[in-house]
């Protein structure tokens, strides 16, 4: 009898403990601009400032950054793919410019446009993803490298 109900004990937990984690569906998690140190920002938008930015430049080879403004000859990110936010789920889903298994820094002119791609991206399987706060005029500001196109 004993037995019978540290079984029923343990079953009832089990039940509990599997039953807890089937909430709300989970909505992209975003750090605060910089401040992830955590490293393991996979699944992911990390909200980043310049400075982050330029760390992540210098350290990480996998890096790559994408200009979504559609306004990349006016000004740009030295380096940033021109990849407007209107045909980038075109590109993800043709996959010829993109791999996934990259990381990305997301940027624009409007803060809008690179939110839209960063939950883009997520919902089809980056999982390393930046997104630049205050876009293109923050880099600017910070005194980033930019160049336009004549």
């Amino acid at each position: 009898m004993r037995m019978k109900k540290i079984l029923i004990a343990a079953t009832l937990l089990v039940l509990v403990v599997g039953l807890a984690g089937c909430g709300a569906p989970k909505q992209p998690a975003t750090t605060d601009p910089g401040l992830d140190t955590s490293g393991d920002t996979n699944g992911t938008i990390v909200e980043v400032d310049a400075k982050k930015v330029e760390e992540l430049f210098q350290t990480d080879r996998d890096l790559v950054i994408i200009d979504v403004s559609g306004k990349w000859a006016e000004g740009h990110i030295v380096g940033a793919l021109d990849t407007p936010l209107d045909k980038l789920q075109d590109i993800i889903n043709g996959n010829s410019m993109l791999d996934a298994s990259k990381h990305f820094v997301v940027y624009s002119h409007d803060e809008e446009s690179s939110k839209k791609a960063a939950d883009m991206m997520l919902a089809s399987f980056f999982t390393v993803i930046n997104r630049l706060v205050g876009g293109y005029d923050a880099w600017v500001a910070y005194g980033g490298y930019t160049e336009k196109q004549p």
